[in-house]
């Protein structure tokens, strides 16, 4: 269950009183980028098989489950979208603090 309004409040209010340093990160791709290997190409749903409403068995995607493949010189690894994701704002991130102010290569289109 998420944070009531007077508890967030109060959250919000902590960060401020901190002090804390803000960076904002261009999220575009990151989800989309295999993190582990240099590949280019976009990584695709992970796709399993489910008995539709219909009573067909189908191939349907499985969003939070993204694979790298390996006919595209990818890894063949299967990777949650979120974690791959927070791994490339990361290394975002570390290359704006070293002043390096190009993105990873492997997030470049």
């Amino acid at each position: 269950r998420g944070l009531d309004q007077t508890k967030r409040c109060r959250s919000s209010e902590s960060i401020c009183v901190q002090a804390r340093e803000v960076v904002v990160v261009d999220e575009f791709r990151t989800s989309k980028k295999h993190f582990d290997c240099q590949t280019t190409d976009d990584l695709k749903n992970q796709r399993v098989m489910r008995k539709c409403r219909d009573g067909v068995v189908r191939k349907v995607p499985v969003h939070k489950v993204l694979h790298c493949l390996r006919k595209h010189g990818g890894c063949g690894k299967s990777v949650d979208r979120d974690v791959n994701a927070a791994k490339n704002i990361l290394s975002i991130l570390q290359n704006q603090l070293t002043g390096i102010s190009e993105w990873p290569l492997r997030l470049r289109q």
